[in-house]
């Protein structure tokens, strides 16, 4: 343990010690202390949150890459994720295994980006791929006058270095095919990828589509990304609840006729719930996804054990099991605002939703959903106003519409996906989703050129 968890190794044993010693003092004291048992207990929950986050802390390790010289070598790194799109080219993400200096291979450790203007370079990147680069590796630090802490963003995501490969020759494969669960997922994202990129004519929404139906943002443009952010709709590009939503309905109702056998309650709830987690995997397994999967687990798990289980126990049971998976998520911008949003949705769009009756099921509707975006955006609005130092005035206009489009996109992708061999549906469905999406863009793009919309500081 590093010398700064020795304070809390104290404050956790003083802690226990007084839960140890309550029991045998007398009843009046036990009495006056008996409130303080709650939060004697909480408080021992997040110190030792906090002694696994310092023991988990990959600088603390004799080998990391910050204890070497920054000067062009040769590295063996294996990749995490797949390629992501920048203004100026793509970016890939590796942990760092071994490094080679004079005819010697010695371990090394640590996160680092890699950059590059050409993603042909990069083609080698597949998740759980690993690779030689030939490099110069410098520590990732903040601009000059920027207001975001980058530096201490990509350090909470075990990110501390990066380096810039400009020619092919500065990247090597050593595996050809290696067989993992991330490369199986990979191989599948890749695969529902190209039957988009195939069908959708226009590549600028095929990208959109790829990020909204599997998370992979590779081929989103970044100003169309800027617009949505501006509008406070670019909560609809993170896979999140409204995904889940949907093919949990899908599934439920397919599977509708496994009720007339003995067991089908069982057999129908655990191929749904089966399913969603693969496809929350399938999705990249995010923050955002992964709050949605464990709620809805928790909920219809709960329903199906004759123990209803209410949408705040949920929100609970998905931030103590991510948590406890990874604790350095707290900090993670994307956890954060998941969590805020579907806190503020289920403490305030009650409230909210009664301020107003409506008997118009139109009106009703729009209000519902008014609701929800305000709830949502009160939900988020802290972290926000932390990370982005704006916001933006039309988010309630742009979601009202941006919302129920993406939902629709949604639904027509799940049906794509199955019958894009039959060339007529398939090619009916692509020019509706096309037409739906350059709808979407064009009014998301019309209110981001408004002047004054957004309130930055």
């Amino acid at each position: 343990m590093p010398t700064q968890g020795l304070p809390l190794i104290n404050v956790l044993i003083g802690l226990i010690g007084f839960l140890c010693i309550t029991p045998y003092l007398p009843l009046r004291w036990k009495w006056k202390f008996s409130p303080t048992h709650g939060i004697v207990l909480l408080l021992i929950a997040v110190v030792l949150g906090a002694i696994y986050s310092i023991w988990r802390d990959h600088r603390r390790v004799s080998d990391w890459i910050g204890y070497t010289p920054t000067q062009k070598k040769f590295y063996l790194v294996q990749f995490r994720k797949e390629l992501t799109r920048t203004r100026n080219g793509w970016r890939a993400t590796a942990d760092l295994i071994a490094q080679q200096e004079e005819k010697t291979t010695k371990p090394v450790s640590g996160g680092i980006f890699l950059y590059t203007k050409n993603d042909s370079i990069l083609q080698s990147v597949i998740p759980g791929r690993k690779a030689w680069i030939h490099t110069r590796l410098k520590p990732i630090q903040n601009k000059p006058g920027s207001a975001f802490d980058y530096e201490r963003y990509c350090l909470r995501n075990k990110i501390t270095h990066q380096g810039y490969l400009s020619k092919p020759s500065d990247i090597t494969s050593s595996e050809s095919n290696p067989w993992s669960i991330p490369f199986t997922l990979h191989v599948l994202r890749m695969h529902v990828k190209n039957i988009l990129y195939e069908k959708i004519s226009d590549t600028v929404n095929a990208g959109l589509a790829s990020a909204l139906f599997i998370g992979w943002k590779g081929g989103l443009d970044p100003q169309l990304k800027e617009q949505y952010t501006q509008t406070g709709t670019i909560h609809i590009i993170a896979i999140s609840g409204l995904h889940i939503s949907l093919v949990f309905e899908i599934l439920w109702r397919l599977l509708y006729p496994l009720l007339f056998l003995r067991g089908g309650q069982t057999l129908r709830t655990g191929i749904t719930l089966g399913s969603i987690w693969i496809f929350c995997f399938l999705a990249g397994g995010e923050a955002s996804v992964l709050r949605a999967g464990i709620m809805f687990t928790a909920v219809h798990a709960g329903r199906w054990l004759e123990r209803p289980v209410s949408g705040i126990q949920a929100l609970g049971l998905s931030m103590f099991t991510l948590l406890l998976a990874d604790p350095d998520w707290l900090f993670d911008p994307g956890f954060q605002l998941s969590h805020g949003a579907v806190m503020g949705i289920l403490t305030l769009q009650p409230i909210l939703a009664k301020c107003i009756t409506l008997k118009n099921p139109l009106l009703r509707s729009v209000w519902e959903s008014s609701t929800l975006t305000i709830t949502a955006t009160i939900g988020t609005l802290p972290f926000t106003a932390y990370y982005f130092h704006q916001f933006p005035l039309t988010f309630l206009p742009a979601n009202l519409l941006a919302v129920p489009l993406s939902s629709i996109v949604l639904m027509a992708l799940f049906m794509l996906i199955p019958f894009h061999p039959v060339t007529i549906l398939g090619n009916t469905l692509a020019t509706c989703i096309d037409w739906l999406l350059d709808g979407m863009n064009s009014w998301i793009e019309h209110l981001a050129r408004i002047p004054g919309t957004v309130w930055a500081w």
